[in-house]
């Protein structure tokens, strides 16, 4: 069991995170690693018994389930339109409109902030809808992820009616910044001020 202030120490998990990531370029398992290696340095040889509470704290907090149902859906969605060829369709009709690698980069960046709802929903959606194209001009998909991450929560927090303004402003109400039923006015207000989304 550690102590209450364990210092240096507690940057073992993040380390193994990190090596792990960078030896395998496996990054779910690395993940699953440094929380395995950080339940065993706070439980000890409990760390069976640590691991379900902890799971159980976890997966009953309702921001936390609210992201499972929201990724799963909108996941499942995603899954659905690409099963049943909409993507591919979608992709088909871009083509018409897109001539060169710049236009499907520009395409989509454009997408990705039509797609403003949500930005699980834009990494999602654009991320499979170009894939396709993208390919077809040899852009490498790292340049692909850039486009979509750089359209997906900045537009997302900018556009104040989306998930991002709706969750935010909730918390703005419950850490008492701003009273019943002015939070989304608050959020608004404080947009100019967002420079990572800017």
């Amino acid at each position: 069991m550690m102590t209450d202030d364990p210092g240096v120490i507690s940057l073992i998990p993040t380390l193994v995170v990190f090596i792990l990531a960078v030896l395998t370029r496996r990054p779910i398992e690395s993940l699953i690693s440094g929380s395995l290696v950080g339940l065993v340095m706070l439980n000890g040889s409990q760390f069976i018994s640590g691991f379900a509470e902890t799971s159980i704290r976890v997966m009953t907090d309702p921001d936390v389930a609210w992201v499972i149902l929201v990724c799963g859906f909108m996941g499942s969605l995603i899954g659905i339109l690409i099963r049943t060829g909409a993507t591919s369709a979608f992709t088909d009709k871009l083509t018409t409109y897109v001539k060169s690698a710049k236009s499907a980069l520009m395409a989509s960046w454009v997408l990705g902030i039509i797609m403003f709802v949500d930005d699980y929903l834009n990494s999602l959606a654009v991320g499979s809808a170009m894939r396709t194209l993208t390919d077809k001009y040899k852009i490498s998909r790292e340049k692909l992820a850039y486009v979509v991450d750089s359209t997906a929560a900045p537009i997302s927090v900018i556009i104040p009616f989306s998930t991002w303004g709706v969750f935010f402003a909730g918390l703005i109400v419950a850490n008492g910044i701003a009273p019943e039923g002015e939070g989304l006015n608050t959020y608004i207000r404080s947009i100019p001020y967002m420079l990572y989304a800017w």
